[in-house]
């Protein structure tokens, strides 16, 4: 991750690290609670809403994606990916249980939903598990072709290093174009 001149590049790798485990444990917590803690207040809630197929089927299919979403987003294994359908979800939840209620109900689904849209965008940042996530189109397109070590998962930042459209995130300290350590 090339270092841009308007923020630091520790405090961008720690703020993510941050935000990503807010969210996680946010929806790994509200995912336990609907599969285990209170999978009978949530199937009534889901009955209650219509979700097809049932109340407890809901409240399991819902918690367990929130779960396992909230464990990739804490981990940083394809964080993308778990902050696209935990966003959805949170639509979702904002149209149907707390649609109708007073403002301040959406204050707390709404930060939740704008940290994953942040995550989604930014990327999971330096400290994560999986350090071989591609998100350029320049390395997606190498990757897909067969060339395992190119473009920004092999190190290499592709274009002009700092290039935020680029969406590298090879998880590298420094970057050979532009001597940044």
């Amino acid at each position: 991750m090339c270092a841009s001149m308007c923020t630091h590049r520790k405090m961008k790798s720690w703020g993510l690290l941050a935000l990503r485990l807010a969210i996680g444990v946010i929806f790994m917590y509200m995912g336990a609670s609907k599969i285990w803690i209170n999978h009978a207040g949530a199937s009534l809630m889901f009955s209650g809403i219509g979700f097809p197929g049932g109340g407890s089927l809901g409240a399991y299919f819902v918690g367990a994606f929130e779960f396992v979403g909230g464990l990739m987003v804490l981990l940083g294994v394809y964080a993308n990916f778990a902050t696209a359908w935990l966003s959805i979800i949170m639509l979702v939840a904002m149209a149907t249980v707390h649609k109708g209620g007073p403002f301040m109900g959406y204050f707390l689904p709404l930060a939740v939903l704008g940290g994953c849209l942040a995550i989604m965008g930014g990327g999971a940042g330096r400290y994560r598990l999986v350090k071989m996530e591609c998100r350029c189109p320049k390395c997606k397109s190498a990757m897909s072709g067969g060339m395992k070590n190119g473009g920004c998962c092999g190190g290499k930042c592709e274009g002009k290093c700092g290039d935020e459209t680029m969406g590298c995130s090879c998880g590298k300290s420094d970057c050979a174009e532009c001597g940044k350590k």
